[in-house]
């Protein structure tokens, strides 16, 4: 079986993609290049006419705080809960076939995966994978998603889920994508008692990734036996969160204080 990565560059996904090609089941890897300013300009603009330009003023004021007043809290957590290997940014993979596109959307994208011909794509990916591109591989993509679904699904669900107080949904879900986001079956699901509290949501979800990497691997096991056994749950509320603004991280930590 032919199974290959997709996943854009940050510690926490090469951490990841190199724990499973050391697992010797990984045929070649995909590295989404970084975003060009014109891409983070056409992504903004995409956002103000989702979500309007009031919302994503109050996003871009978030990461201004983050990165006056949280991440250099986070890089010392990274330093004393993560392992040495978590640091290295390198992109060196030894043997393995390694690509380079913009988006395994583009043509680019969908001609390599047409030559990869792979059964599974495990990915991390920081885009929507388009239906078509989806059904490219026989088995198609799976992955890890930082929260519990349905209930948190998008983006920094561990944060969602500490700001209205539900730490039981606090995990990683492990699913075969489809073309909703974070809707796919379930392939395995955990919830996890919380490290870190919401000003380290960052270094949360990136645990929580990790912790899903012996899950990633159990599937494609059972994809190599001929099989991937998914479930839904149906009865469960599904919700989905967006990007961080001040005024969210504003309101968690508020509601943190008085709990």
């Amino acid at each position: 079986m032919r199974t290959i990565i997709y996943t854009f560059r940050s510690p926490a996904t090469i951490f990841i993609a190199r724990r499973l090609v050391s697992d010797g089941r990984i045929s070649a890897l995909i590295l989404q290049r970084p975003m060009q300013a014109a891409d983070k300009i056409r992504f903004i603009i995409k956002r103000i006419k989702s979500y309007g330009l009031s919302r994503v003023i109050d996003e871009i004021l978030f990461k201004f705080y983050y990165s006056l007043f949280l991440k250099k809290s986070d890089e010392k957590l990274r330093r004393e809960n993560f392992e040495d290997g978590f640091f290295d940014d390198s992109t060196g993979f030894g043997d393995m076939p390694l690509y380079e596109v913009d988006s395994i959307n583009s043509l680019e994208g969908r001609r390599l995966l047409n030559e990869l011909k792979p059964d599974l794509v495990i990915m991390e990916s920081r885009e929507m994978i388009d239906k078509d591109v989806l059904e490219i591989p026989r088995i198609g993509f799976i992955g890890c998603h930082p929260g519990i679904i349905p209930e948190y699904r998008g983006v920094y669900a561990s944060f969602w889920a500490m700001r209205f107080n539900e730490p039981e949904n606090v995990g990683f879900s492990v699913y075969l994508a489809d073309k909703g986001v974070d809707t796919g079956g379930i392939v395995s699901q955990k919830s996890l008692r919380p490290k870190f509290g919401i000003d380290n949501f960052k270094v949360e979800s990136e645990r929580l990734m990790i912790e899903g990497i012996t899950d990633l691997i159990g599937a494609v096991r059972m994809a190599e036996e001929g099989y991937i056994k998914t479930f839904k749950r149906d009865s469960a509320s599904s919700r989905f969160f967006s990007h961080i603004g001040l005024t969210d991280y504003v309101k968690a930590v508020s509601a943190g204080r008085k709990r």
